[in-house]
């Protein structure tokens, strides 16, 4: 794989950024990270994809891709990735909020979860129900545990409340030790039990046709 120099530079030398495997298939071959980045630079710069490969039967073949007007498209590449959403629903419809030190506020690493939720719920506003599922380890008392599942999950919907989520759009339930993720055999499992799942779906609005106006009144007939 080469960055090929331009042939209106002469005296410019070709990049040799080494080899790659070439397969049959849709993707012929892969390079890597590095690779990539420097026939990124050498595209800015002028430079053509070269690509030279031996077959097995020894024909020297020579792909070569021409950098016409490269640097507009990739600026409007990258003006369009700066748009685009970190994480797609399939990646938020379901997330889990931890309490691994067993409280029930939510920390830091909770609050960056839900706002990648809240990101994502400003630019689909069809995605408009969240259900909260509060859960604990087994520490505690049965009565103890729920309290705190609840206090978690409540922890949860008041930060989405803080942040312009209708209190309409959440739905808050609650289990204790009920369903753990992992067995409670360990500090680590139990970290991880404490938890409230986040659910978002789209619920369907259904709007209600408008109440038909009742007849007017009819005048009485005039007596004879």
């Amino acid at each position: 794989l080469l960055a090929a120099a331009p042939p209106w530079r002469p005296g410019q030398g070709d990049l040799n950024l080494g080899l790659v495997a070439v397969r049959a298939g849709e993707v012929p071959f892969n390079s890597t990270q590095q690779q990539a980045g420097r026939l990124l630079g050498g595209l800015l710069e002028g430079r053509t994809p070269e690509v030279r490969h031996r077959t097995r039967t020894g024909e020297n073949l020579l792909v070569r891709l021409l950098p016409t007007r490269f640097a507009d498209g990739y600026a409007q590449f990258q003006d369009c990735s700066t748009k685009m959403l970190p994480v797609n629903f399939d990646q938020v419809r379901q997330s889990q909020i931890g309490f691994p030190d067993g409280g029930t506020e939510v920390d830091p690493l909770g609050r960056a979860k839900l706002d990648i939720i809240l990101q994502y719920m400003k630019a689909d506003p069809t995605v408009n129900r969240i259900e909260l599922d509060g859960h604990s380890d087994n520490g505690g008392n049965r009565l103890a545990n729920r309290e705190a599942s609840r206090r978690r999950a409540i922890a949860v919907m008041e930060y989405l409340k803080a942040n312009g989520v209708a209190e309409s759009q959440i739905t808050v339930r609650f289990y204790g030790e009920r369903y753990p993720l992992v067995k409670n055999n360990s500090a680590a499992n139990r970290a991880k039990n404490r938890r409230v799942t986040v659910n978002l779906s789209r619920e369907a609005v259904v709007e209600q046709a408008p109440a038909e106006a009742p007849p007017a009144p009819v005048a009485p007939a005039p007596s004879p």
